[in-house]
C-alpha cells in the first residue's frame, strides 16, 4: 500500500499547530523539556512539532500536549485551520 503524499495545506496546518503549541507553552512559562516530561512526549517530538517539521502529528501526541497546556483540541484545530501561511505562486511558504 502506498502512503498518500502530504498536501501543502496539511503541512501548513501542521506548522500553525506547532506555532500555537509553542506560543501557549511560552505564555505558561514552561520550557520545552518540562512540557515533554509533563506530557510524556519525547523532547525531540516537541521541538520538531514546534518548529513545523511534523506536518501531521499523531493524535495522541497533540492530545497529551493540549492536556498539559490546558488547550481544547477543538479550539486548537479551529485556530490552526483559520490562520493561513502566506504562500507564493508555486504553493511554497513565504517568509
Amino acid at each position: 500500500m502506498t502512503r498518500k503524499r502530504t498536501s501543502e495545506e496539511d503541512r501548513g496546518h501542521g506548522r500553525r499547530l506547532g506555532r500555537l503549541i509553542a506560543e501557549r507553552r511560552e505564555r505558561r512559562q514552561l520550557s520545552a523539556p518540562d512540557l515533554a516530561r509533563d506530557s510524556s512526549v519525547a523532547i525531540d517530538t516537541v521541538r520538531s512539532l514546534e518548529n513545523g517539521r511534523v506536518p501531521t502529528p499523531a493524535f495522541l501526541t497533540v492530545a497529551r500536549l493540549a492536556r498539559v497546556l490546558e488547550l481544547s483540541l477543538d479550539e486548537l484545530h479551529v485556530q490552526a485551520s483559520r490562520e493561513a501561511d502566506p504562500v507564493d505562486s508555486d504553493g511554497r511558504q513565504t517568509p
